[in-house]
This record gives structure tokens, C-alpha cells and sequence, in this order.
């Protein structure tokens, strides 16, 4: 399963994990099959950490799930940040999971059962490397801290393939069982 984010910078190619993160990857791809991400930025940049993206309001404060609010975390022993170009849900705490995601400039094992992975970079380590060096304004609420000075913006989403939706799977609730549909 692989989705491409055709952003200002270039394209970022990614394995989204439908077998270990079905959930998650089910949130994620209905948002971009939905055109959720198109035109919104990636308003958090620290390098040697991590970019994050997915909040339409581009705040860092916005996004909702496809359900409509939060839902849980999904924790695989597979899915771990143990490297450049792991992708997780950004969250407010445990089971905060909504539409914001990050993308890791470096291993993170801190980060391991904290915030859900769902994926990782196949293609574009020079568009990640760019994203890395763009410059960033300062100040002292998070909300401001470490913003690109100009974000860069997922133009739209090319889903490649969708492994959930070929075989008529859904989640018709946040906390519910997995649905086959015909």
C-alpha cells in the first residue's frame, strides 16, 4: 500500500502499514482519498526531530478524524521509530489520534508506544532532506514555535493502491470492529 504527497517541495512517497495499523491507515487514507490534506501545510519543522502536517487550519491546533474527533492508538512491536522518515499520528495525549501526522528526521525510540506509526518514506529523501533545512521563526508558544517561514504545502494526494478498500473493508466507527462491505 503506498500513497504519494505531491507537496511544493516534491513528491514524498510512502508504505502506509494496513496490516499493523489498520485503523490508523483506514483514517489516513479515507482523509486523502477525501481531499483532506489538499492545500495544507506543514506548520511545525524541528530539525534533527520531525515536520508535522495534517491540521487544515494550519495552527497545529486543528483536524478531525473521519469519525469526528479522537480515536484510539494502535501499537504494533513492528511499528517503531527507529529510523529517518517513519510517519506517526500526532496527538494530544494517548488516544488523541485525529488527522495530524509527522514525518521523523532521526530515529526516535522515545517516541515508542506513544504516538501510533502508520508508516515510512519510500521515495523522496531529497524532498524530506529539503523540508529538514527549511528555516523556522521562533517564540515562546507552541502554537508559533519552530513554524516554517514559508510552510511548505501538500498540493494534493495520489493513492496508489489501497489494500482496505479493494477487499470492501471499514471502519464504520472510531472504537468498532472492522466492517466487509460489498
Amino acid at each position: 500500500m503506498s500513497v504519494t504527497l505531491h507537496t511544493t517541495l516534491g513528491d514524498l512517497k510512502l508504505e502506509v502499514f494496513c496490516d499493523t495499523a489498520p485503523r490508523t491507515a483506514f483514517n489516513f487514507l479515507a482523509l486523502c482519498a477525501s481531499g483532506y490534506y489538499n492545500n495544507t501545510t506543514f506548520h511545525r519543522n524541528m530539525r534533527g526531530f520531525m515536520i508535522q502536517g495534517g491540521d487544515p487550519s494550519g495552527t497545529g491546533k486543528g483536524g478531525e478524524s473521519i469519525w469526528g474527533g479522537t480515536f484510539d492508538d494502535e501499537f504494533h512491536p513492528h511499528n517503531v521509530h527507529d529510523r529517518r522518515g517513519v510517519f506517526s499520528m500526532a496527538n494530544k495525549g494517548p488516544d488523541s489520534n485525529r488527522a495530524q501526522f509527522f514525518i521523523t528526521y532521526e530515529r526516535q525510540p522515545h517516541l515508542n508506544n506513544v504516538y501510533t506509526v502508520f508508516g515510512r518514506l519510500l521515495q523522496g529523501w531529497e524532498v524530506l532532506d529539503s523540508m529538514e533545512r527549511l528555516p523556522v521563526v521562533g517564540g515562546n508558544k507552541k502554537s508559533v514555535a519552530y513554524k516554517p517561514t514559508q510552510p511548505p504545502v501538500i498540493k494534493c494526494v495520489t493513492i496508489h493502491a489501497n489494500p482496505l478498500a479493494d477487499d470492501g473493508i471499514v471502519y464504520p466507527t472510531k472504537g468498532g470492529p472492522p466492517e466487509k462491505v460489498q
